[in-house]
């Protein structure tokens, strides 16, 4: 007699070994039973292919993590983060700096633009921003450089020609008027707006003057007021002109065009400088002394704190030497007042003389003789008719 226990487990063991037949039954009958009709042997293929493929398949989750990798690894430069923000908020920073006129703290926010990953257009915006603070603090020629670097290293930016204009000015007020002038060309041959061209040419203009190339600066401005006769510029345009005239010796050309700038912009900055530079006209043409001296006058009146005003009132002094040596000795005197007062012009030429002191000492001593000989010609006046009215009554 077998054992209770023994009875259950075969009877367990045979129990499970028949429900492994029944299974591999079961899938020997899926496996043969034959495609439904309609269906294609293709279909069945295709069908199993499926299965196997979905078998093998990834997890869902890993194309996504790609893709996630993908979009952060393309992702925008603004967004690219440093330690005190993204590219963005260095630029924005660095303006309001420049704006609340702190340009050392603007340059290392600029700077800091390029450690990290900018676009092109960024990298410009920086050198840019640099470029402007480095000319608040007065340094000419590392800012003429920084808007060189970002017009070389991206000629297609459309910024260049406004680059190329920055640069030119810093170069300019740097005192490199050639090295000016080349880039303000390059600017023009760029093709800038229509705003921007009148004033890049002027600029020009002034960068070959400073070169003494004055034929240049009149073939270039010649046509301006045809070209541009509502441009705010134009009064200093033909100031620029007759100045260019006179240094070439035209003196009727240069007088005309002064007094074209004094007649048809008065009060501006151009008319007042023309009554100096017309009086300068005036008294090399000679024989208009006492306009010219008024003209002198009148610029020092119309513009008192002028650096050139002792000047002035000294030429003016000169001309009415010898015509009204007390006038001219009063000249003198305010002169030399205007002269300690005043800024020290930019140009030594452009101050007193130091023969102003004698010159004063002259005038006085003139003055005085014209007195004695007026009083002497006044007596012999008196004399001579005495004399006529004696001679007159002896002859009755």
């Amino acid at each position: 007699t077998v054992p209770a226990s023994r009875r259950d487990a075969s009877g367990d063991a045979g129990q499970r070994v028949s429900q492994a037949h029944d299974l591999r039954r079961r899938r020997a009958i899926v496996t043969l039973r034959p495609a439904p009709r309609g269906a294609c042997k293709s279909d069945v293929t295709r069908g199993g292919a499926q299965s196997r493929i979905a078998a093998v398949r990834p997890h869902p989750s890993i194309p996504r993590l790609i893709l996630l990798l993908a979009c952060l690894a393309c992702a925008p430069s603004v967004f690219a983060q440093g330690y005190g923000g993204t590219v963005y908020d260095f630029l924005v920073r660095g303006d309001i700096l420049l704006t609340q006129g702190k340009p050392n703290e603007a340059i290392i926010q600029f700077q800091e633009v390029r450690t990290l990953c900018p676009t092109q257009a960024q990298i410009v915006q920086s050198l840019q921003g640099e470029g402007r603070a480095r000319l608040a603090q007065g340094e000419f020629l590392q800012a003429a450089g920084l808007f060189e670097d970002a017009a070389n290293r991206f000629p297609d930016d459309p910024r260049v020609p406004d680059l190329l204009y920055a640069a030119g000015m810093a170069r300019m007020r740097g005192g490199q008027s050639a090295a000016a002038a080349d880039l303000l060309r390059r600017a023009l041959d760029r093709g800038p707006t229509p705003d921007v061209r009148p004033v890049l040419e002027f600029q020009l203009s002034q960068a070959l003057r400073n070169q003494g190339k004055q034929a240049e600066v009149i073939e270039l401005l010649k046509n301006f007021e045809q070209t541009y006769p509502d441009q705010p510029l134009l009064p200093n345009v033909l100031y620029t002109l007759a100045i260019s005239q006179h240094d070439l010796g035209n003196l009727k050309t240069s007088e005309a065009l002064y007094r074209k700038v004094i007649d048809r912009f008065k009060g501006s900055t151009a008319a007042i400088e023309a009554h100096f530079e017309l009086a300068g006209v005036l008294a090399e043409e000679g024989g208009h002394r006492r306009q010219a001296a008024e003209l002198y006058r009148t610029y020092v009146s119309m513009n008192p704190s002028s650096p050139e005003a002792g000047a002035a009132l000294e030429r003016a002094a000169d001309l009415l030497l010898p015509l009204a040596p007390r006038e001219s000795a009063q000249l003198y005197a305010l002169a030399k007042v205007k002269a300690e007062a005043n800024p020290k012009p930019p140009v030594a030429a452009l101050g007193i003389s130091p023969w102003l002191p004698m010159k004063r000492t002259v005038a006085d001593a003139l003055s005085r003789v014209w007195v004695v000989i007026l009083l002497g010609l006044a007596c012999l006046g008196v004399l001579v008719l005495a004399g006529r009215g004696v001679l007159r009554w002896r002859r009755r």
